[in-house]
């Protein structure tokens, strides 16, 4: 799955309590490390990401608009700058290269990156400059064949021309390169590949995205859209269930099944509590089920000033739902009468993961009243940092 080898051990049980204590610990070690080389100070609701406010201040043009569009001919004649704000600051410069239709059509993260790159290609004037910073990136432009400044082509403006006469774009995402591929009438092509990265494709840092993402929580309306699956491609698990999926994160344990009685109904039984959890964090149970339950979220950040947070199950769910992650889950075991799952969100475009582990017992798991389920959150973790930690003897 992704390109990744699942291992194998003989002691499987032995192997499921050595690794998912690897995992929480070099998560928490993560979280603590990285601290040191954020900005001391968070981003205060309105204001700019710090990468956009180094922009804006590199720009020429010093009446650039909180919103909206404006020229700057000391960086180009030709090319439109436009800002995007939010709660009165600006959180977006770039260069308006795509039509409203693209805009809709396609990933928006995707596209605002690369009007934000062109605004940055702009800011360093020679071809020379800007070959340096997309280097620095890790992104290459080629027109017909040539990377910026070679062959025939010999600056910026020629992949402008194609992207203004273009009749066909793609985006292909999935692996750790994305390829925005243009092509016009006349069968002139132009790939942009961009690394597959949260570092580069957003304009917050880790600790500013923090941020966003508890906002955004607290904030969300959505709900969790649950899905009862079929009962097909079974295969039997060590205690008598039936699972189906298959498909693994990093390990054999973290997995995307969902589980069945051997009358082929999906389990949520106290009988199996940590099965039960799994199918309800996988969409499999139905909305019912969700109903009463918030999370009590202790957050694992850079940014120790963001409090612990509580929001409904369903609405925590929902928000990863709506996001397009990729859910994996696995068994961290019990203690007494404490069970602990593991809930691996893998972003396939962006390319990183987030991690829940939650706490709870058949008692919570089966209660007609509300609950509230303890859960430790650690976020925006780079897939290449899990990578390591799973190649290590």
């Amino acid at each position: 799955m992704f390109g990744v080898t699942c291992l194998h051990f003989t002691d499987s049980q032995t192997f499921e309590t050595v690794i998912y204590m690897k995992v929480l610990r070099y998560i928490s070690l993560l979280a603590l490390l990285t601290i040191l080389p954020v900005l001391a100070f968070g981003q205060e609701k309105g204001s700019s990401p710090e990468r956009i406010k180094r922009m804006v201040e590199s720009m020429p043009y010093k009446d650039i608009p909180l919103q909206g569009q404006f020229s700057c001919s000391e960086l180009s004649n030709t090319a439109m700058f436009y800002t995007e704000s939010d709660n009165g600051a600006i959180v977006q410069l770039g260069v308006r290269l795509f039509s409203d239709g693209i805009r809709k059509a396609y990933d928006p993260v995707i596209i605002s990156f690369v009007e934000r790159l062109w605004a940055e290609l702009l800011l360093r004037k020679t071809v020379q400059g800007q070959s340096s910073l997309l280097k620095e990136y890790g992104v290459r432009i080629v027109l017909g064949g040539y990377p910026l400044g070679s062959g025939s082509f010999k600056k910026l403006s020629q992949a402008v021309d194609l992207i203004n006469s273009m009749n066909s774009l793609t985006i292909t995402t999935g692996g750790t390169e994305i390829d925005m591929f243009m092509r016009n009438a006349k069968g002139e092509t132009l790939h942009i590949y961009i690394p597959a990265s949260r570092d580069l494709l957003f304009q917050y840092d880790k600790k500013e995205h923090e941020e966003l993402l508890v906002r955004e929580l607290k904030e969300s309306r959505d709900s969790y859209k649950t899905t009862v699956p079929s009962a097909t491609n079974l295969t039997a698990t060590d205690n008598g269930l039936l699972a189906s999926g298959g498909d693994c994160y990093m390990i054999d344990s973290l997995k995307n099944d969902v589980f069945f009685t051997k009358s082929r109904t999906v389990v949520f039984d106290s009988a199996f509590p940590e099965e039960s959890m799994r199918n309800l964090l996988m969409g499999a149970v139905n909305q019912s089920k969700l109903e009463g339950r918030t999370l009590d979220i202790r957050l694992h950040a850079y940014n120790k000033d963001l409090k612990d947070l509580k929001v409904s199950m369903s609405t925590f769910l929902g928000y990863i739902q709506k996001q397009g992650f990729k859910l994996y889950t696995g068994s961290l075991g019990r203690n007494g009468e404490k069970c602990q799952c593991l809930l691996a969100m893998y972003h396939p475009v962006y390319n990183y993961l987030h991690i829940l582990s939650l706490s709870f017992t058949p008692h919570q798991l089966e209660s007609k009243q509300a609950v509230t389920l303890k859960a430790d959150l650690s976020t925006f973790i780079p897939q290449h940092n899990i990578k390591n930690l799973f190649q290590e003897k």
